[in-house]
């Protein structure tokens, strides 16, 4: 007989993690898309945060995928760090010119 620790815990499984983990996995890449940026710039978060009016702190927090920035928040960095921010969607899957009938 299988015993509850043999099993994850409640709030691993179902809707809800799975709504935690997509929050999560799109913070730390858009994290990692500002650090990337920053860094391809030559700026430190100190900088960064001057220039988007901003704490050394929060820039942190965004770039450790802590924290969900607002669009605004993002259009504000990317201004700071001389670039524009672009949002775009892509089909997942086949991808156009890999041979498949799209």
């Amino acid at each position: 007989m299988a015993t509850r620790r043999d099993q994850p815990p409640r709030r691993w499984r179902g809707p809800e993690a799975f709504a935690r983990y997509e929050r999560a996995r799109t913070a730390i890449m858009v994290g990692a898309a500002v650090r990337s940026a920053r860094r391809r710039e030559g700026m430190s978060q100190a900088e960064l945060a001057r220039r988007a009016r901003t704490s050394q702190p929060a820039i942190a927090r965004l770039e450790k995928g802590q924290v969900s920035p607002t669009v605004i928040s993002l259009d504000r960095i990317a201004r700071a760090l001389g670039t524009e921010l672009v949002i775009d969607f892509e089909p997942v899957g086949e991808r156009p010119g890999s041979g498949a009938e799209v």
